[in-house]
């Protein structure tokens, strides 16, 4: 597709437009419209970008950054092409102290006998005490919603932008039965399909800490 070319009344128009706003300060009514659309459009994309729209995902409302804090085992998940294929997954998260957690997640690829190493930045998204954070990765954000919260911090839900994404944390390599009955239980109760929960291998032999 090639660009317009302007006729020659357009550019009359134009060039009589810039004249009369150079000599009286007040520019026509369209360049008016235009710069308030224009306006209009760029507070949307900024409130976009730093308020983002509430999801119909409810947070636990009692989130401590300090306590969720340490080295967690990513027991199951619902897969994505990102995380397909890896075992041993888990990740660390360090307090800043300002309601932020550095992150740095880990999983092995055992066919290619590697292992796979993201650091990200968890930024509060909605009250200190709500559940809610923004992963902050290489300029790109994703949603982070804390579902299910044991009282002790033992295990936790996580869910993405939606259902459709979720994860079963816990600070050992395996849940006890109770535990994971109860978790699947208010997975199910948060909209999570957890018959598409994979569930991890996590051997840890040889394996870094995270």
């Amino acid at each position: 597709m090639g660009m317009r070319s302007l006729t020659a009344p357009a550019f009359r128009e134009s060039l009589m437009s810039a004249a009369g706003f150079l000599q009286t300060g007040h520019p026509p009514r369209y360049w008016l419209f235009a710069m308030l659309l224009c306006g209009l459009v760029f507070a949307c994309g900024l409130s976009a970008h730093t308020h983002p729209a509430p999801r119909d995902i409810a947070v636990i409302q009692n989130f401590d950054a300090a306590r969720y804090a340490g080295q967690w085992f990513v027991l199951a998940r619902i897969d994505h092409p990102a995380e397909q294929g890896l075992i041993q997954t888990g990740v660390y998260y360090r307090s800043n102290g300002d309601g932020s957690l550095a992150m740095v997640q880990r999983g092995l690829d055992p066919e290619r006998k590697q292992w796979t190493k993201r650091e990200s930045l968890a930024l509060p998204a909605g009250a200190a005490h709500e559940g809610a954070l923004k992963i902050s990765a290489q300029g790109a954000y994703s949603d982070y919603h804390v579902v299910a919260l044991d009282t002790d911090y033992r295990w936790a839900l996580v869910v993405g932008a939606s259902t459709d994404r979720a994860w079963v944390l816990s600070r050992t390599p395996s849940l006890r039965a109770e535990d994971r009955s109860r978790l699947l239980q208010q997975a199910r109760a948060a909209g999570v399909n957890i018959e598409q929960l994979l569930w991890v291998p996590q051997e840890r032999q040889g394996a870094p800490l995270l």
